[in-house]
């Protein structure tokens, strides 16, 4: 059975799957700049992200919400007396996406308040961008909840961003042809289980 598309602290899944299924391998497919139907294609299973604009031949099931905060190295001077509004929006940044972009809703937000940050390069995850932060005194943003396990990892600091940012939701999606497939919903019911109790269930 193919999986939905990689998500960092894959782990725990693996390990629950390989107990709950043992003959059964998941395939992590990456998501290129393109908006391709992975689902309605059939090229993969599940989708597990911040998921908008599948149209309505995608059931949704919503796991978790979390939100945006800033990390950089233990000891950034970013964060000596606290972090302003100012120096976040003058720090080189990292971002991460799936799809290369380099702006999304900090610059938004930013625009707002009449700035705009330098972004110096956008990684396809967000471990890769963690990796360099660590070394230098580039910014980074991550989902509090969805990349703590990763980032605890490296002891990185992280902080409140000072902007009124929209929360992140993170969502499963699936074509309907697998609704009632028993495979395809012990699949799903694991993803699930394994998000809800690594990061939290914040959906109340």
């Amino acid at each position: 059975m193919r999986g939905g598309r990689p998500h960092d602290g894959d782990a725990p899944l693996l390990i629950r799957m390989r107990a709950a299924a043992p003959g059964v391998s998941l395939g992590f497919l990456g998501e290129g700049p393109q908006d391709v139907q992975f689902l309605r294609e059939d090229l993969a299973d599940l989708e597990l992200g911040n998921i908008a604009g599948t149209g309505p031949e995608t059931r949704i099931e919503p796991l978790l919400e979390d939100r945006f905060v800033g990390v950089v190295r233990a000891g950034h001077p970013l964060l000596d007396g606290g972090v302003t509004l100012a120096g976040f929006a003058t720090a080189d940044h990292l971002n991460h996406s799936r799809r290369g972009r380099f702006t999304g809703p900090i610059d938004t937000a930013l625009a707002e308040h009449g700035l705009e940050r330098g972004v110096v390069a956008v990684h396809p995850t967000f471990a890769p961008a963690l990796l360099a932060l660590l070394d230098t005194d580039f910014v980074g943003i991550l989902g509090e909840h969805v990349h703590s396990a990763t980032a605890r990892r490296f002891g990185p600091a992280t902080f409140p961003i000072p902007l009124d940012l929209p929360s992140l939701r993170l969502s499963l999606a699936w074509h309907p042809r697998y609704e009632a497939d028993p495979a395809h919903a012990r699949l799903r019911g694991l993803v699930g289980e394994v998000v809800r109790s690594e990061l939290g269930d914040d959906t109340g």
